[in-house]
């Protein structure tokens, strides 16, 4: 098992990345309180929590143009090394996958979900948004990364997830050092410490049980909070934009010259005119459908069709809404009148 694990000082992690810059574009997370995806430069800020932007802006841009080919002999040129990746956005990699690997390959994603490469990290503190352990996602990777880091004490516990992190560690290993017992103890008291606080922080709020999630929204089709809430919404998309786990696009032609290109950027089921068919029919006419319809296809459509929910609790729907709209309130307000307890 520690074959699977090193060491590596502060300063010597700057220039490991200072190497996979000749490789990949590194992207790593900055500031101190609300943390942003910015491109290496010359230093590295570890991020307690998930940055504000998740994942998807890497595996599915928000506008891209879908004819163009990818060159592989770039050496990975048109690819990212993005740090600092949470958990919550790793799993949100699962629900991807299904909607783009599963049924069809969706050519692009496949190419950046084969040719991107993570580092992920461990959360060492939580935002007041945050619910992940609600759903049984742990506050820490376990999966879909290449290299994940633990902080410790002058450096990082380095954990290998990959053949293609394996290789990369292979290629650097002057940098890396040999770990000790000692290390991978203190690293196991951190993650049990998170989990211990975020699910008393959680347990206090009196959210219902991941379990009840589905019956919940099944059982509340007719419940008023939707349009309780609706009347709050100003349509700003914000929830649709910053969620992880939304998929949905618009396919539109952009003209160049004498030549048309496909292209397609991110919609999604808040907009009024996103479920508009032609002649003007719109099941999701009025705003409390739409709203309904994201926890619907989140919470019962996804389990039904694919085993899982849709989201992750990383809780970015919650905290960039202006209207104050809260999911952890509407699973409440719909267990109140419930018939499940």
């Amino acid at each position: 098992m520690k074959n699977n694990f090193l060491f590596i000082h502060k300063e010597k992690f700057l220039e490991f990345l200072k190497k996979l810059s000749s490789i990949y574009k590194v992207v790593v997370p900055q500031g101190e309180k609300d943390y942003i995806f910015e491109e290496f430069k010359a230093d590295f800020c570890f991020n307690q929590y998930r940055p504000v932007t998740s994942l998807r802006q890497f595996f599915l841009p928000s506008v891209e143009k879908l004819n163009e080919y990818f060159d592989n002999s770039q050496n990975n040129k048109n690819s990212f090394c993005i740090v600092g990746v949470k958990n919550c956005d790793l799993y949100s990699l699962k629900i991807q996958n299904c909607i783009f690997l599963e049924d069809e390959i969706d050519t692009s994603y496949d190419y950046q979900y084969k040719n991107n490469f993570i580092i992920s990290s461990d959360c060492i503190s939580f935002k007041e948004v945050c619910f992940c352990v609600l759903l049984d996602i742990k506050p820490f990777p376990q999966n879909h990364f290449d290299l994940n880091l633990s902080l410790l004490n002058g450096g990082y516990l380095v954990e290998i997830g990959s053949e293609k992190g394996k290789k990369v560690i292979e290629e650097n290993k002057d940098l890396f050092e040999k770990i000790n017992q000692q290390s991978l103890k203190e690293r196991e008291t951190q993650r049990n410490k998170i989990i211990k606080d975020l699910s008393s922080h959680l347990e206090k709020q009196g959210i219902p049980k991941k379990e009840l999630l589905y019956q919940l929204v099944k059982e509340g089709y007719e419940n008023e909070i939707w349009q309780e809430e609706a009347l709050r919404c100003v349509e700003c998309g914000c929830c649709i934009m910053n969620c992880p786990t939304c998929h949905c696009f618009l396919l539109f032609d952009i003209k160049k010259n004498d030549k048309f290109i496909r292209a397609r950027t991110w919609d999604g089921c808040q907009y009024k005119n996103f479920a508009r068919a032609a002649g003007g029919a719109n099941p999701l006419k009025f705003r409390m459908y739409r709203l309904r319809n994201r926890y619907i296809k989140k919470f019962e459509f996804f389990p039904d069709r694919y085993g899982l929910y849709a989201c992750t609790g990383c809780g970015r729907c919650i905290e960039g809404c202006p209207a104050k709209i809260d999911l952890r309130e509407i699973f409440k307000i719909l267990k109140e009148k419930a018939t499940i307890k």
